[in-house]
């Protein structure tokens, strides 16, 4: 979108390629962004002629994501981060958006193009998809305040990060138009800053001020460091300076580590006096280098997962699964998505248990196929006494059998690989936040 932003004010002829099988002849050049290494490149790439290959331009951290070897991804993610500032085509144009460049794009201070996704907008819409589903790419300014991190997390695109920077005023990407009404076309503010709350005082009292002062809305679309709330002298001061902003939905952070437990809930403490009703949700990261020989590191995974969401329905918040790649590797990867499946949509993580979620996918898939159900939901031991009855093996009045589904049948395997922890999972399975939340902690 900043490309787009700079070539129109160059007043250069361009557009989005939606089509996987575009004719590219007629095109100089052509930049192409991947942010993750399992997509695909588009047919037109995969096809082209050697006369057509000096016309890509590519970019992104799904070209290089995965790289192994640190002095060869410090390179890549060096090359990379500073490539379009370095190009040479680009470098021919005036920059319009001020700074010390005079030519080029200054990617911290230009405009996007908001207007780049409104022919694959349309054209979704016309294919029968709700415009709601496609509002990011219309109602939000988008942006980073900041870039850099501190953290040096391995699964991380910034884990040789070892500051965080001032980048944009909010202005270099605050878009203000109106439509025929005089209302503001993007009402809504996404920032992908990586570590806000880490970067020096003055630089978040300031931006924090800016958001403040449109009177939009406006989310950390990659979540906040809870940590700081704990670690800075000034986490009171974040915590009431956040809870008078106009934020957009739930306040997102991340509890990637179990044991970085004593500080999230010290945090925790400090967020819920100061934000006692605000939505809070915490992405929390799992299935990092798992493989399908390695039972132990997946049990002690799983349980990390559940400890995690335990500590958060404590303190009245919310999870949001996010998994590595490497859960496909894992003894039981089924596991990692009926957890998620589970915990990321919250009108079950808040009113059922794991195993009550796990059992009404049973008496689901029953009702859905003809079958009576007595009970949607039944506890566990219900459950082993119909299952071991063969309740669930008899057939019916039309001769047809009940079936284990596989969100329960997934949850059986992992009882049977691991019997030496079956109390200790059928515990974790039953964790409720209606009897886990406690307010007296943060009162």
């Amino acid at each position: 979108m900043k490309i787009a932003g700079f070539l129109h004010d160059n007043d250069i002829n361009f557009k989005l390629i939606i089509d996987q099988n575009e004719d590219i002849e007629s095109y100089k050049y052509i930049y192409i962004s991947r942010v993750f290494t399992f997509t695909k490149m588009p047919a037109f790439y995969d096809n082209a002629t050697p006369a057509q290959q000096h016309k890509f331009r590519c970019g992104g951290t799904g070209f290089y994501a995965n790289e192994l070897n640190v002095n060869i991804y410090r390179q890549k993610r060096h090359d990379d981060m500073n490539q379009l500032e370095d190009d040479d085509f680009l470098n021919q144009y005036p920059n319009h958006r001020g700074g010390i460049r005079a030519h080029g794009i200054d990617l911290a201070r230009q405009m996007p193009y908001y207007h780049l996704y409104d022919e694959f907008v349309e054209r979704k819409v016309a294919e029968g998809f709700k415009r709601e589903k496609y509002k990011d790419y219309q109602q939000y300014s988008i942006g980073f305040l900041t870039r850099g991190c501190i953290r040096h997390c391995p699964f991380c695109i910034n884990k040789l990060e070892d500051k965080i920077f001032p980048y944009s005023d909010l202005e270099s990407f605050l878009d203000n138009e109106r439509d025929e009404h005089g209302r503001l076309v993007r009402p809504y503010i996404y920032l992908w800053d990586d570590n806000f709350l880490a970067a020096d005082p003055s630089v978040w009292r300031d931006r924090l001020n800016q958001l403040i002062a449109t009177g939009r809305p406006f989310q950390f679309r990659q979540g906040l460091d809870e940590r700081m709330l704990a670690e800075s002298p000034h986490g009171e001061e974040m915590a009431e300076m956040l809870s008078r902003t106009k934020y957009h939905g739930d306040f997102i952070f991340a509890f990637d580590n179990w044991r970085d437990r004593p500080k999230i809930e010290k945090a925790l403490k400090i967020w819920k006096h100061y934000n006692p009703k605000k939505g809070t949700k915490f992405y929390l990261f799992c299935g990092f280098k798992q493989d399908a020989t390695e039972y132990k590191k997946f049990y002690k995974d799983i349980w990390e997962i559940f400890q995690r969401i335990k500590v958060l329905m404590t303190y009245g918040c919310v999870g949001y699964l996010m998994r590595h790649e490497d859960c496909h590797k894992s003894p039981i990867p089924n596991l990692y998505v009926q957890i998620a499946r589970w915990c990321n949509q919250q009108a079950f993580y808040k009113k059922m248990s794991f195993w009550e979620y796990t059992y009404r996918n049973q008496t689901y898939w029953e009702q859905t196929s003809g079958f009576d159900v007595p009970q949607e939901i039944k506890s566990f031991d219900e459950f082993m006494r119909d299952y071991e009855s063969g309740y669930y093996e008899k057939e019916d009045k039309r001769g047809k059998v009940r079936k284990i589904c596989k969100t329960l049948q997934t949850l059986l395997d992992t009882l049977e690989m691991f019997p030496e922890h079956r109390e200790e999972l059928l515990e974790m399975y039953n964790y409720k936040m209606q009897d886990l939340i406690n307010p007296e902690l943060w009162a």
